[in-house]
């Protein structure tokens, strides 16, 4: 992705919604120090940014003739619309280590799936780790290939983590990345036979008249 653009705006000035109308998208960058300044991007890039960029993925910007590099770290959407209606970036500091979230690449195709046997679930979407910019990856493959029975998981601790990342926490490593879960049947309710012909027989009841009002209806003629 090219060279994103910050343009500093003063929110006493132009309310959000104008800015929106004008074709700008909200933003603000935060910093190592805490530091927030508000910004504002072309809606153009941030619908492209949306659509392109993860939770790891280092952009390019410049902000007053500073180049920079950030990561996205919250895109606020409008839910009836799906307009973006606002986007944090936070700048990176190259020479420490930060927390990054990486997406996790689902690769390859079970055989418990090809076979109809289980049902591919991945319960983590993502990764924390600490690490420096330059050790920074995009995403971590998980090979799904090796699933051959309902059951079947794999860990954290069954990848192939690069050098120079960390785990947030050690409990991360036997958290469950993806597992095979048993296909659940449909069932189909169907009737006994006894019970449909009980239901005939009292259909059959309520339609004939009982014989004390037929005799008393051949009276009444």
């Amino acid at each position: 992705m090219e060279k994103i653009s910050f343009e500093k705006r003063n929110p006493k000035e132009k309310k959000a919604k104008v800015l929106l109308k004008e074709g700008k998208t909200p933003a603000v960058v935060y910093n190592s120090k805490t530091e927030s300044t508000p910004i504002m991007i072309d809606s153009s890039i941030a619908k492209k940014i949306l659509k392109e960029a993860t939770s790891a993925t280092i952009l390019d910007a410049q902000l007053d003739g500073k180049d920079m590099k950030v990561i996205v770290k919250d895109i606020d959407m409008n839910p009836v619309t799906d307009e973006i209606r606002h986007i944090s970036f936070f700048e990176i500091d190259e020479t420490k280590e930060m927390v990054f979230s990486i997406p996790f690449n689902i690769v390859g195709i079970s055989p418990a799936v090809k076979n109809n046997l289980g049902v591919l679930v991945q319960v983590m979407p993502s990764l924390e780790v600490k690490c420096k910019v330059k050790d920074l990856v995009p995403h971590i493959e998980v090979d799904v290939s090796s699933l051959e029975h309902p059951g079947q998981t794999i860990t954290v601790s069954n990848l192939q983590i690069p050098e120079n990342i960390s785990f947030v926490n050690d409990e991360i490593k036997n958290a469950t990345v993806v597992t095979i879960t048993e296909m659940q049947e449909e069932e189909v309710v169907q009737t006994a036979p006894e019970e449909e012909t009980a239901a005939e027989g009292e259909t059959a009841e309520a339609e004939t008249p009982a014989e004390g009002t037929q005799e008393e209806a051949k009276k009444e003629e």
